[in-house]
């Protein structure tokens, strides 16, 4: 008697434990169904790569690299990218980025002067426009200045 009672119990307890799986199952397949992918906008994705472009100038210029290769074409989208708040694209942002590709351009054009004066006002730029467009981005820009 007493192993026919172990035994109705040890089954008992393997079938809680498949329902117990089950359940676990059926719940992470709704967590997951639920989840969506954060896309960036494209002017935001732009910045993203901006940045790291900005990161390796730094590099190359506190190197004593004057040579900085070629101005990156894609930069130029910052004229015309989507932008995650459209409304974002005013005038004040069309004559910052003008003024920032301008100081982009006399980055990676002018060999003779001051890399580092160079870098810094184009870096500050974008300080210039975050300020009053989008301040989360600040604190990582400032990181970019070259002390």
């Amino acid at each position: 008697m007493c192993l026919a009672l172990l035994v109705f119990s040890v089954l008992l307890s393997c079938k809680k434990e498949t329902k117990q799986i089950e359940d676990n199952k059926e719940s992470v397949v709704k967590d997951t169904t639920a989840f969506k992918m954060y896309n960036m906008a494209p002017m935001a994705s732009l910045m993203e790569e901006m940045y790291a472009q900005g990161a390796f100038l730094k590099a190359e210029i506190e190197q004593g690299k004057k040579e900085l290769g070629t101005l990156p074409d894609k930069h130029r989208d910052i004229l015309t990218a989507k932008m995650t708040d459209p409304s974002d694209r005013d005038m004040f942002f069309t004559e910052q980025a003008e003024q920032y590709l301008k100081l982009e351009q006399i980055l990676y054009q002018d060999n003779e002067d001051d890399k580092v004066q160079q870098f810094n006002d184009m870096i500050n730029s974008c300080l210039t426009c975050h300020q009053k467009k989008c301040g989360g981005p600040i604190p990582r820009i400032k990181k970019l200045l070259i002390q």
